[in-house]
């Protein structure tokens, strides 16, 4: 189309390309190139640039250029025209083509492509319907064709693109490979996690040590949940779990199909099969285990109170009745069902009696052989990650030293300058800070005793009493099974839980 008068048009010029791998081939200055020649020869000046780099031209959501684009075009007084190389390059699904074409008609704006065609020129809308359909038909073909060969991939247990999960790396075979430097960081979400730490100690824990994300950045709670769910972890593979994206382009993240590539075993397990499905649990009765759990009256033995006589769990609220010798009121905990009798406990009176009967149960002479045993196993896997940790320093630190040779030849020979001196020093405050966090670590390494036992079961009543955080709640989920209250109140502790004759006479009163 050739501009006949001499009136000058303004216009906004958009390119998009939908790889990455495209950047170096000059895609993007091929368009461009054509582009600007069209406007010179038409008259037109162009007054805005917009760019998409790896974007798909199958939707618009994501398309921050083409979205910007169409919303500054609206503002703009001058603009009434954007230039594209072809129509394919503003979008590659047909009914996203007419839509957009005629919200921008009845604004007075058109799209023309290098090739002459206008989208407010009758004549052309045939030959840009075709193009838009064989776009159209071009992705999904594409498509296709992809899924063939990630298919392929998935049979062969090949990583499928995008980036690996946090603690692996793709290897040479394209198959997923342990990373050492981040293993340890991997097992300690899922250990923190399945102990009933919280999100936010998990992070805090991550920060402290030096752990970032693949990107660089400080751990979210969104990037722990997606770890604490990933069964790669354990040692699964999978792909193509998510569905689909529906008529409208758009993805529903968290809904899963029924039938999808899954082969069990057949990655590196960061984590046991155990821990993981104790993770999965957790994930699933999460919200309801820890709801209330920041309440004014929050009550940690919630849902293991149970009616005697009936059977039913009883409904529990706090209460203040009578008060003490110092006049203050007595916190109790009132139970209720459909018994005609409602049996009131004084809380303290309960939790004292269970937290003193599972502290003598555990902290007894015929289990400190095992408790010892199991305390230093779970030191030494610490110690482990302590190694990693100071030999991840040494590297670090003989780095540094090599640097600091360096620069200390350079002034050796004469060639000193103030800046070589400024910067030796600062190599030198570097090493100290990391000889400093080397004995820090160092220092942290544990090993337990039965003095240290001792120590532990005389904080274990009032750690349990007053803290009443997820560990306790996580504490007391392993070890009771149920309280019934009647005439008489019964504790009854998990199968696992081995209780001598002596101790058993507390858990019964």
């Amino acid at each position: 189309m050739k501009n006949n008068n001499n009136e000058v048009r303004y216009a906004f010029m958009y390119r998009r390309i939908s790889s990455h791998n495209q950047v170096g081939n000059n895609s993007l200055n091929a368009q461009e190139q054509a582009i600007k020649e069209f406007a010179k020869e038409n008259n037109i000046k162009i007054v805005g640039d917009y760019t998409d780099i790896a974007k798909s031209g199958t939707s618009m959501r994501n398309r921050d250029g083409f979205l910007k684009m169409l919303s500054d075009i609206e503002k703009d007084s001058k603009a009434t025209i954007i230039l594209i190389h072809h129509f394919d390059r503003s979008n590659r699904k047909t009914r996203d083509q007419l839509n957009v074409i005629y919200e921008l008609a009845l604004k007075g704006i058109r799209f023309i492509s290098t090739d002459g065609l206008d989208s407010m020129n009758p004549n052309h809308m045939a030959e840009i319907l075709e193009e838009s359909v064989a776009a159209e038909k071009y992705s999904i073909r594409l498509s296709q064709e992809t899924m063939k060969g990630l298919k392929v991939n998935a049979e062969n247990m090949i990583h499928n693109g995008g980036i690996p999960p946090y603690g692996y790396t793709v290897g040479p075979d394209r198959k997923l490979h342990i990373d050492a430097a981040k293993e340890p960081a991997v097992k300690r979400i899922f250990e923190m996690y399945a102990a009933g730490m919280s999100y936010d100690k998990i992070i805090e824990w991550l920060d402290n040590n030096g752990y970032k994300t693949v990107k660089g950045g400080s751990f979210c709670k969104t990037s722990i949940k997606s770890i604490l769910e990933n069964e790669k972890f354990c040692g699964n593979y999978f792909w193509n779990k998510r569905s689909g994206k529906d008529f409208r382009g758009v993805r529903n993240s968290h809904k899963l199909k029924e039938n999808y590539y899954h082969v069990i075993g057949a990655v590196p397990a960061i984590v046991s099969e155990e821990l993981f499905n104790k993770v999965q649990e957790r994930l699933r009765d999460n919200k309801n285990k820890l709801r209330n759990h920041n309440g004014k009256n929050f009550y940690p033995m919630n849902g293991k109170v149970f009616c005697e006589k009936c059977g039913k769990p009883l409904k529990g609220k706090v209460q203040y009745s009578r008060t003490n010798k110092n006049n203050e009121p007595v916190k109790q905990y009132r139970f209720s069902c459909d018994c005609p009798k409602i049996k009131t406990v004084n809380e303290k009176y309960l939790d004292d009696m269970v937290v003193y009967g599972l502290r003598e149960c555990i902290f007894s002479p015929a289990n400190n052989e095992e408790l010892l045993h199991r305390l230093n196993e779970y030191s030494e896997s610490q110690n482990q990650e302590i190694d990693l940790q100071i030999s991840l320093l040494y590297d670090e630190k003989a780095n540094i030293e090599k640097r600091h040779k360096n620069l200390m030849d350079i002034v050796e020979n004469g060639d000193g300058i103030k800046s070589i001196i400024t910067q030796i020093g600062n190599l030198e405050e570097q090493i100290e800070k990391i000889n400093n966090r080397i004995r820090e670590y160092e220092a942290a390494k544990k090993v337990f005793t039965q003095d240290d036992l001792n120590f532990i079961k005389g904080l274990f009543t009032s750690y349990i009493r007053e803290e009443c955080n997820e560990n306790t709640l996580t504490f007391l989920n392993d070890t009771i099974d149920r309280i019934e209250v009647g005439d008489v109140i019964d504790v009854k502790l998990k199968k696992n839980i081995k209780v001598d004759r002596d101790t058993k006479k507390i858990f019964t009163n």
